[in-house]
């Protein structure tokens, strides 16, 4: 019952949030994803290796799919950044190569830092965030 309960909190949580907020929430479980393929990685569990990789590579490409160059230029070159962390992943998963998954966070670690340092200023400013580029 226990269980059940904190899940409707957490789809509530994630209904009720703002899209921005909601990127915020996307973002930081592909850093949880990353951090569970590296503990994967570090046991020799595999298919726990394969299930992290693929659900933070499932969060990428949502994150590649919902930008929009026709409101923002800088669209373009945060979808190629996302497209080669997307293709370290995929090979990380394929080959089973942490040094993949490395590469690829290079990028997604600071672009998740930068994200949230946007919110956080833009919240301090007053500046009401309704959507993402």
């Amino acid at each position: 019952m226990y269980a059940r309960a904190r899940h409707r909190y957490q789809e509530e949580s994630v209904y009720s949030a703002s899209p921005a907020k909601r990127f915020l929430m996307l973002f930081d479980r592909l850093i949880v994803d990353l951090d569970a393929a590296h503990t994967c990685f570090e046991e020799s569990d595999l298919f726990g290796v394969h299930t992290a990789l693929r659900h933070g590579q499932d969060i990428v490409h949502l994150m590649m799919v919902s930008l929009r160059d026709d409101i923002w230029e800088g669209a373009r070159n945060l979808y190629q950044l996302y497209g080669y962390a997307l293709n370290e992943l995929i090979q990380a998963n394929l080959l089973k190569d942490r040094e993949r998954l490395k590469n690829a966070e290079l990028v997604l670690r600071p672009l998740h830092a930068t994200w949230h340092e946007a919110a956080r200023l833009l919240e301090a400013d007053g500046t009401e965030i309704h959507g993402v580029a």
